[in-house]
């Protein structure tokens, strides 16, 4: 969940994108894909790798793990328990979260199944033989996370490891397994398949320049990461044949063949071939394994009918940033398209077990949310806003500020009122969706 909690940053007004009119240069720094990927996870400039990323009210945005916390991490902790049950009840399992953020749904698992532990002897002995890993890129992310848990850290794994690139060496890490990936689909590098009128698709890249002299990867990167530089930088999006790119040619021609048909699809494309990557490299990571794919995102007609701009934001959905704007500085994300998300389970040897609503968590995990959860998010949050005020926790500089007891006020929302609000959008359909596969 991509909420926007406080106002939106001034975007820097130097950076901007001149289209096509322009010359084509020969040899294009990067693929629109490729530098999404940097402006997320570039460790000179990144925006998650260089630690900019704020998470949670007066940050940049929220997740659910954090906006129905706790409640979130007790319906992956009852979902773990009954897939521990279902496998037999084998002497190590493991809960594996792929890109944690700053680690709450981490937190608030571990704490659940303690607290049943204390009081259920078969959840005592699921507590005993559980075990948490986390697959994170950023090592800024690793840090924030384990201030995140404090002395609950002692009982997690880290793995620095990019899925979508290869499998972890170790892999696999136990017989049986939970993977939990919550919003990792939309962070994956996406590139721009923009259809014409004759000679197939094209695929956008990226120039960046200063006065006109274009910059490679690396001049890029020193760019960004000095302020007084990044503000000169000017970037065009000029398009090449898709040929160019013979993995994202391959992938088109598979799932949306009509893109190469003129004048059959009206808007651009955001193909992510890396997806089929990571189902592929998860399925690897346990010899049994449940696995939860939540995000927003919808199937085939929605990516064939849909404007661009409701498909790619840069910041927060309805921010109306722009992906040029502040990159490096204001998140990236992409609608996903579960249709590719299926069809690349099925072929990576998962069985789908269900898709739909996210909602549909709650209910296999017998986690009610009515009024009393929300009273009890309401008691969280609230515990979470004291701690700020007294300058406890790793977040309370931009959490103080951001939260009133009662009514509202710029920039500020009520306790109770953003409690409702979460728990009526966690049961909406959509955009959030839930894809459940097994092996």
């Amino acid at each position: 969940m991509r909420r926007r909690t406080s106002p939106p940053a001034a975007a820097s007004t130097a950076l901007g994108v001149r289209r096509r009119s322009q010359p084509v240069p020969a040899a294009p720094a990067l693929s629109f894909g490729a530098f999404v990927d940097d402006a997320l996870f570039h460790p000179r400039w990144g925006y998650y790798s260089t630690g900019g990323v704020r998470f949670g009210m007066g940050g940049h945005y929220d997740t659910y793990p954090l906006a129905l916390s706790p409640l979130f991490g007790r319906m992956i902790a009852q979902y773990a328990f009954r897939t521990w049950r279902r496998a037999g009840s084998p002497r190590a399992f493991e809960i594996c979260e792929m890109g944690a953020g700053n680690g709450q749904l981490c937190l608030d698992t571990l704490l659940w199944a303690g607290e049943r532990g204390r009081q259920d002897p078969a959840w005592k002995r699921f507590a005993e033989r559980l075990r948490y890993r986390i697959l994170e890129r950023s090592r800024a992310l690793i840090a924030r996370q384990r201030r995140q848990l404090g002395p609950v850290a002692d009982a997690v794994r880290w793995s620095a490891v990019d899925v979508s690139r290869a499998a972890p060496r170790e892999a696999p890490y136990a017989a049986h397994g939970l993977i939990v990936a919550n919003e990792v689909f939309d962070c994956l590098p996406h590139h721009k398949v923009v259809p014409r009128r004759t000679g197939g698709p094209a695929v956008a890249f990226v120039a960046p320049e200063i006065g006109g002299r274009i910059l490679g990867r690396s001049q890029l990167a020193a760019a960004m990461a000095n302020p007084a530089a990044r503000r000169r930088v000017r970037f065009r999006e000029p398009l090449l044949p898709i040929h160019r790119l013979p993995a994202v040619s391959a992938f088109v021609r598979r799932h949306y063949p009509e893109l190469f048909v003129a004048g059959a699809v009206r808007w651009p494309y955001f193909a992510s071939p890396r997806i089929a990557s990571v189902l592929e490299h998860g399925a690897r990571l346990y010899d049994h394994a449940d696995a939860l794919w939540i995000d927003y995102g919808d199937e085939r007609d929605f990516h064939l009918r849909t404007t661009e701009s409701k498909r790619v934001f840069a910041g927060p959905p309805r921010s109306r940033a722009r992906v040029y704007d502040d990159p490096g500085r204001e998140d990236i994300t992409f609608m996903v398209d579960f249709t590719v998300v299926q069809a690349a389970a099925r072929d990576a040897g998962w069985t789908v077990v269900s898709y739909g609503p996210q909602a549909e968590l709650a209910r296999r995990a017998g986690v009610r949310l009515d009024r009393r959860a929300v009273d009890l998010i309401v008691q969280h949050r609230a515990l979470g806003w004291l701690l700020a005020v007294v300058g406890v926790g790793p977040e309370q500089s931009w959490q103080r500020p951001a939260m009133a007891w009662s009514g509202s006020a710029a920039g500020r929302v009520s306790v109770r009122r953003y409690a409702e609000q979460s728990v009526r959008a966690f049961g909406a359909a959509r955009p959030f969706k839930l894809l459940i596969t097994r092996r």
